[in-house]
């Protein structure tokens, strides 16, 4: 019974850590960009000519924005 208690006190620690709330995302700031980046030296914003600007989530998303496939 004692290994049954930690095992879900570890499982549900794993879950917690996993549930992380993204409320800013990195895009580049060009018209012809379409994704969006959860980290700022996300490989997919390597050929971004243009700035690369933090933004809401909902932002980038309401523009229509789809997430990196490198991040996917």
């Amino acid at each position: 019974m004692k290994i049954l208690k930690s095992s879900l006190l570890f499982i549900s620690i794993l879950l917690f850590s996993f549930n992380t709330v993204v409320d800013h995302v990195y895009i580049c700031d060009s018209k012809s960009a379409k994704k969006y980046h959860y980290k700022k030296d996300c490989r997919g914003l390597n050929a971004c000519k243009a700035e690369v600007v933090k933004v809401t989530l909902a932002d980038a998303k309401e523009s229509k924005r789809t997430l990196c496939g490198w991040e996917d």
